[in-house]
């Protein structure tokens, strides 16, 4: 796999990769987009990215050209996803979001509407991530149906979290990820019911992981799952 072993020493170990390393830089991007900690094992005081270190190491190294995040709160990790491509001068994030919020009870899995709200250039503009980024407001069979040809070399998943939704987003985009490359999936250890409906991410991961998956960490938390597409054998 593309530098997963090095992606995770940096995660634990919180080697900060190049270029963002500023611990300032660091706090002001989970400050701005609002990092959710325990989500994503974060902690905005030590600069501490959680998560978003293995997201922010593999897009390093393996420079994507198209990225795919569907879903956040308020653009925590499309932006690390974002920085990661503007630190490499290269590549460029499709973040598709359905901006539900609680006019949408059954629908919005703790998002609050914010997309709908605000002008997504411009909020990412603020922290210069701008060129690297493009928002779009739909669902993901909407953003699926309008961009029937596209490709991308990382994908991260963290939208409707129940098991028919998160499936269904495994099915518009595994087949549009490239062969080798990386697919994430953010509440692989979630469980419970919220208003919207029962967690399913977990079940649903549990079902494709292989032995080409890695699940990160065993068993605290939300958790982060990460498959990589296997080249066909001719």
């Amino acid at each position: 796999m593309f530098g997963i072993k090095t992606a995770i020493k940096n995660y634990l170990t919180y080697q900060k990769p190049k270029k963002i390393s500023n611990d300032w830089q660091i706090f002001q991007l989970m400050q701005y987009f609002q990092a959710d900690e325990h989500g994503h094992r974060a902690n905005t005081q030590k600069a501490d990215l959680g998560y978003a270190w293995l997201h922010y190491a593999f897009i390093r190294q393996q420079k994507p050209k198209n990225l795919l995040c569907v879903g956040s709160r308020h653009g925590f990790i499309p932006a690390i996803m974002a920085q990661a491509c503007k630190d490499n001068g290269f590549g460029r994030v499709d973040f598709v979001d359905a901006g539900f919020g609680d006019e949408q009870p059954k629908k919005n899995w703790s998002g609050v509407g914010f997309w709908k709200k605000t002008d997504p250039q411009a909020y990412f503009a603020k922290m210069n991530l701008q060129n690297h980024i493009s928002t779009h407001v739909m669902t993901t069979q909407e953003y699926a149906k309008q961009n029937p040809k596209k490709r991308y070399q990382y994908i991260y998943i963290d939208g409707d979290h129940s098991y028919e939704g998160v499936k269904l987003d495994y099915k518009l985009f595994w087949s549009k990820l490239d062969a080798d490359c990386l697919m994430a999936f953010h509440d692989v250890m979630a469980q419970g019911l919220l208003d919207e409906g029962v967690f399913g991410v977990w079940k649903f991961y549990k079902e494709i992981a292989t032995k080409k998956s890695i699940t990160i960490p065993l068993p605290k938390d939300s958790g982060l799952g990460i498959l990589q597409k296997v080249r066909s054998k001719k």
